[in-house]
């Protein structure tokens, strides 16, 4: 039996391709959007038809592969929480480290006090 055929059952869990930002979408969305900040984290977003977001980790953070783990601490806590971005257009501005916690810590106040 081949190794390979345990994996073709597994499900990935993924943004699709049509719920990322488009470069057009992100600069008029930079220009204006609205902004949310927190200590390392910015999000920007607009009311929208279609939800999409985008991440972006800051040059602040040295070095490619922690830049790398950032934007993908922030994909997997906006997919886990998608709800509370329904509706938005949201680019998530990463400058500084962050961990799961203080991403997931910024979504929740976001929640509460960001969407005015």
């Amino acid at each position: 039996m081949c190794k390979c055929a345990g994996n073709l059952n597994k499900k990935r869990y993924r943004l699709k391709k049509s719920e990322i930002l488009r470069k057009r979408e992100i600069k008029n969305l930079l220009l204006k959007g609205k902004r949310y900040f927190s200590k390392n984290l910015t999000i920007i977003y607009l009311p929208a038809l279609k939800q999409k977001a985008g991440f972006i980790a800051s040059r602040q953070i040295r070095q490619a592969v922690k830049r790398n783990r950032v934007k993908r601490i922030l994909r997997e806590a906006y997919r886990m929480n998608k709800g509370i971005f329904e509706g938005l257009q949201v680019i998530f501005l990463a400058q500084g480290e962050l961990s799961s916690t203080e991403v997931i810590e910024a979504f929740v106040i976001f929640n509460k006090e960001g969407k005015k």
